[in-house]
């Protein structure tokens, strides 16, 4: 990618104690071989996938970001089991499923609608919006996986701007600009 473009996205960062719980789940759980186990430091709820971004648009993305998220209040975002996914039966990712949070999809709603507006280009996904943490991927296979029970609460009080580098092992994430809630 040229320096001239930065790959961002918006998430939710994860405090240490949750990483830590979903880490020690893991390791209890069978994984097909060559599975890629999403970094520790790396867990995070992507809230919004900006793509490749002209790096000269990154302080209006700023702006944008401030102006929507100054209008929300802080708020609990719940998750409740860990599946195969996409879907149970053919999976190639194990995901934290989140479940449906309106505050959080009217927030990612309103970025969007503001980002198109100032004609900000990104990748604007075409299906519906799945709260999730991707915990691990691997090739796609025919999965009898079970869901397992992760009751978890979140209380989110920021969203973040995040550069990704992809680098091998992993991409690597920088934390660009952090957004805070209303409290």
């Amino acid at each position: 990618m040229s320096s001239n473009y930065l790959r961002l996205f918006f998430a939710i960062e994860l405090p240490n104690d949750l990483k830590e719980k979903i880490a020690a789940i893991l390791k209890k759980i069978s994984l097909p071989e060559r599975a890629n186990l999403t970094p520790q430091e790396n867990l995070h709820l992507t809230l919004l996938f900006l793509g490749s971004i002209p790096i000269n648009e990154l302080s209006l993305i700023t702006e944008i970001a401030e102006k929507v998220f100054s209008q929300y209040s802080a708020f609990d975002l719940y998750f409740n089991n860990i599946t195969g996914a996409p879907s149970e039966n053919y999976c190639r990712m194990l995901w934290l499923n989140g479940e449906d949070c309106p505050p959080l999809t009217k927030i990612k709603d309103d970025l969007e609608t503001e980002l198109e507006k100032n004609n900000i280009n990104f990748e604007k996904e075409n299906r519906s919006f799945k709260i999730h943490i991707t915990l691990a991927r691997f090739a796609p296979i025919k999965c009898n996986f079970k869901p397992i029970d992760f009751p978890e609460r979140l209380r989110v009080k920021e969203v973040v701007l995040m550069e990704s580098q992809l680098q091998k092992p992993h991409a690597v994430y920088i934390p660009l600009k952090t957004f805070p809630l209303q409290s």
